[in-house]
């Protein structure tokens, strides 16, 4: 039922920031779901595990823009006093850094790309990580996980201008873990997560229960999630500012036939208190948030590989609607070698409150009117991205597995198929990357 850290912190960047319910912390960018090179097994509900297995993985993202100034000389950088943690932006499944933090001093260096366009780097995060899974007898199961993401950069505090970049340094520590009981037909998991950055404070609980019918080819679930935040910015705008996400989720996964199975989830989000990103200018958004999220999956045995198709729609009362179609294709190399390529594209339309981009305007950047809700986050506006990467994964021993993962992300207004853009912003670059290795004993 969780989907990857990169597109929970996706969800998590267009709610503020801080972890949505269910992350799985920095499980990296892989697409949630991709089959193995073996004939789809029953829905039936989770089995306790036979074995136990240790899991290290480095993941980093390293994101990049035009430069507006079309020069390849250094832009000044401003600076902020802070910590965060760089989020992927849209509602669900894009690449911008979350709310502005710092730490740092210094300024923002452009370069040439090969095309001669000239580029500015943005945020970096490297995140080493840590996941436990332990067997309890032949009915519980103990897992855990922990991470720490060191995040470095600069990101605008209005549009994607360099004008207001502000550079930022910072250190997020999380841990999580969650303990299951397995029954005949059934599974219920009690989960919980704490993540402290040194502006941000997060607190989660959750709980899962799973059950499948008699013939072993239907399983239901249904989770409920509590998410507790505490904000406290160096900017000083606001005090222990309160967020509180409250989820609930209920699915269906049905094997249809020996060689397709079909999940059907919907996620039901609700969010209030401080939603502002404190580190934006002109940022005032709604106190509540409420939003629905329908994820359809397919998986696929074609004999000898696996295909995986998935489609989400996002729908909120911010005026934000969201639509991704992502596909993977898992292809035998050699012995116990699986090469995945994988595709992603989304598209969004902008909230109600967003202002858009006008350089014309005696104001700008500032909205000529703020009397209202107002955003000037490119992550709330109107775009498309997409999403292009392949994993590798194969055996070291019988004991050893090792992975390696890269992606690459451009987000552009002229991608979008929702809403009316924003021509005023840079697109977006970004190259996400991940080494792992697994070990069972």
């Amino acid at each position: 039922m969780a989907a990857t850290a990169w597109e929970e912190a996706a969800v998590a960047a267009t709610e503020g920031r801080g972890p949505a319910w269910g992350r799985i912390v920095l499980a990296a960018c892989a697409l949630p779901g991709v089959v193995g090179l073996a004939a789809p097994r029953p829905a039936r509900a989770d089995e306790a595990p036979e074995k136990a297995t240790i899991e290290f993985k480095l993941s980093g993202y390293n994101e990049w823009q035009n430069d507006s100034s079309h020069s390849s000389s250094s832009a000044s950088g401003s600076s902020v006093t802070s910590g965060g943690i760089a989020t992927i932006s849209a509602a669900s499944g894009g690449g911008s850094t979350g709310g502005t933090t710092g730490g740092s001093t210094g300024t923002t260096t452009s370069s040439t790309s090969s095309s001669g366009r000239a580029t500015v780097g943005r945020a970096k995060v490297i995140s080493p990580a840590i996941a436990v899974r332990l067997p309890l007898g032949r009915e519980w199961a103990l897992e855990g996980a922990g991470t720490v993401d060191r995040v470095s950069g600069a990101s605008p505090t209005y549009y994607a201008d360099q004008s207001s970049f502000a550079n930022f340094e910072d250190t997020r520590r999380a841990i999580d873990g969650k303990l299951t009981r397995y029954f005949r037909r059934q599974s219920l998991t009690v989960g919980g997560a704490r993540s402290t950055e040194a502006d941000y404070r997060s607190r989660t609980l959750s709980a899962e229960g799973r059950w499948a019918t008699e013939d072993q080819n239907t399983t239901f679930n249904v989770g409920r999630g509590w998410t507790r935040d505490v904000v406290n910015p160096s900017t000083q705008v606001v005090v222990d500012a309160r967020k509180a996400v409250d989820d609930w989720q209920v699915g269906v996964t049905q094997a249809f036939t020996r060689d397709d199975l079909v999940q059907l989830a919907y996620t039901r989000i609700q969010q209030q208190g401080y939603l502002n990103d404190p580190y934006k200018d002109w940022d005032s958004r709604p106190g509540t948030r409420l939003a629905h999220v329908v994820q359809l999956r397919w998986n696929h045995w074609l004999g000898d590989s696996a295909l995986k198709w998935g489609y989400r729609w996002w729908h909120d009362d911010w005026g934000v609607r969201a639509h991704t179609v992502e596909l993977a294709w898992a292809l035998p190399v050699s012995d116990g070698t699986t090469f995945t390529p994988e595709l992603r594209w989304h598209t969004q339309s902008a909230a109600r409150f967003y202002v858009p981009v006008d350089t014309s305007s005696a104001t700008y950047p500032q909205p000529a009117d703020t009397s209202g809700y107002t955003t000037l986050d490119q992550r709330l506006s109107a775009f498309g991205a997409i999403t292009a990467g392949a994993k590798l994964e194969w055996p070291v021993s019988d004991s050893w597995s090792a992975n390696v993962k890269a992606s690459y992300y451009r987000q552009d207004s002229r991608l979008r198929l929702l809403g009316t853009g924003s021509s005023g912003i840079e697109p977006l670059s970004a190259v996400i990357w991940q080494v792992g290795a697994k070990h069972s004993f």
